[in-house]
C-alpha cells in the first residue's frame, strides 16, 4: 500500500474516534445530569404507600378461595373417525403423441 492512500485511512480512523469518544463523553455527562433529585419526604411517602399495599396484599394471600363447584359426571368419550376426502385428479388431454397414436414418427422401442 503506498504512503498517501495509508495516510488517508489513518486519518479517517482517527477523526472516526475522537468523534466516538466525544459523543461518549456528551452521553455520560448527560445521564449524570438528568438525575433529580429527590427530598426525603417523598421517599417517605412512597415508603408507606407500598407498606399499604404489601398489608393488603398479605392479607388477600390469607383469605381461602371459595370452593369449586363439582364437575357433572363424565359422559363416555366420544370416538372421532376421520374419513379422507377421495383425492382429486386432474387429467389434462393434449392432442397428438398419445399412447394409442398410430403416427409415423420414431421414437418408441420397436418390439
Amino acid at each position: 500500500m503506498k504512503r498517501l492512500p495509508a495516510l488517508i485511512i489513518a486519518l479517517a480512523l482517527a477523526v472516526a474516534v475522537v468523534a466516538g469518544t466525544s459523543a461518549a463523553l456528551r452521553t455520560t455527562q448527560l445521564g449524570s445530569k438528568a438525575t433529580p433529585h429527590v427530598s426525603s419526604a417523598q421517599i417517605a411517602q412512597q415508603n408507606r404507600a407500598l407498606d399499604r399495599a404489601q398489608v393488603a396484599l398479605r392479607a388477600e394471600l390469607r383469605r381461602k378461595p371459595p370452593a369449586i363447584s363439582a364437575l357433572p359426571p363424565a359422559a363416555s368419550a366420544q370416538t372421532v373417525i376421520y374419513h379422507r376426502p377421495p383425492p382429486v385428479v386432474h387429467v389434462i388431454h393434449r392432442p397428438g403423441g398419445g399412447e394409442h397414436d398410430q403416427g409415423t414418427e420414431g421414437g418408441g422401442l420397436d418390439d
